[in-house]
């Protein structure tokens, strides 16, 4: 591994490497597809340099999660061929690590549950568009398509979704594998409750309101508050094992430095509710 790690200050924080990392987080800026603002692959590296100035405990849980162990990879990604491979690696660690990836576009998604191969997962899908397309530009891969490439790994339920193609609403109509939701509500919470005990959870930033999180490559009006978004994160974690995570579609911008910081936020927030509900009191953090 090249560069720091997330939430190592290059100046005066301690690694958060530790014997036993129960969080490993990759980097992946893979960008092939995006069709409206490109530079989501320098997202990763962005979440990154803003996790250098979040402080360690959690202001509302009142755990330190880095002290569970963090370790930050950057894998050589040429496609996606190559994502699946790290993901198949990386399943090898167990379940007791939490995986999270941080893109990069939507479309390294299905490529990293095909390589993690889990058996009866459910899918959580956070997103302002429900990627459902089977073909965008000419491509199968498009990160357009990612929710319906991700179809065959698992159920999905999909929270923020506000743009619908006619292809997608004619799929969504005739599909029991996919139920889409715009707000986080009984609904939204009812359909999590009916997926399989582990989960994987994809957030594309765009499900956000562009109120908070703007340098995305595909805003959409609407989207979740910040307080939603935590709330389905604290119910997601105490409902399910979430076995793996993705963060995708940051579009950083030197001019929009509260994106990037709120994306670093929100990927420690997972690893505080992940360690709130799964490790206190099960597993001895090491300092």
């Amino acid at each position: 591994m090249s560069g720091r790690g997330f939430l190592e200050d290059k100046l005066d924080t301690p690694s958060t490497l530790r014997d036993t990392n129960h969080f490993v987080l990759s980097l992946i800026p893979y960008e092939e597809t995006t069709t409206y603002k490109k530079g989501t692959c320098h997202g990763p590296e962005a979440i990154i340099e803003a996790s250098a100035h979040i402080e360690l405990p959690d202001e509302t849980l009142r755990i330190d999660a880095s002290s569970f162990g963090i370790e930050t990879l950057r894998p050589q990604i040429t496609d996606l061929r190559s994502i699946e491979s790290h993901a198949s690696e990386l399943a090898a660690r167990g379940d007791n690590t939490l995986l999270g990836f941080l893109g990069g576009e939507h479309s390294i998604t299905p490529a990293i549950i095909q390589g993690l191969r889990k058996k009866d997962v459910g899918i959580i899908w956070v997103d302002a568009h429900a990627d459902l397309r089977r073909m965008y530009h000419g491509r199968e891969d498009n990160h357009a398509c990612a929710g319906r490439n991700s179809v065959s790994f698992g159920r999905i339920v999909q929270i923020g979704i506000r743009s619908l193609a006619h292809e997608e609403i004619a799929y969504l109509s005739r599909s029991d594998r996919v139920q889409s939701f715009r707000y986080w509500a009984e609904q939204a919470k009812d359909a999590i409750r009916g997926l399989p005990g582990v989960v994987y959870l994809s957030i594309d930033l765009d499900g956000i309101s562009p109120t908070l999180m703007r340098a995305v490559g595909t805003p959409e009006p609407g989207g979740l508050s910040w307080e939603e978004i935590l709330e389905l994160l604290d119910f997601v974690f105490a409902e399910k094992r979430v076995c793996a995570f993705d963060v995708v579609e940051l579009c950083p911008g030197e001019e929009d430095v509260v994106s990037s910081f709120t994306a670093a936020r929100l990927v420690y927030k997972i690893m505080a509710y992940h360690a709130h509900h799964k490790l206190v009191g099960k597993v001895s953090p090491s300092q």
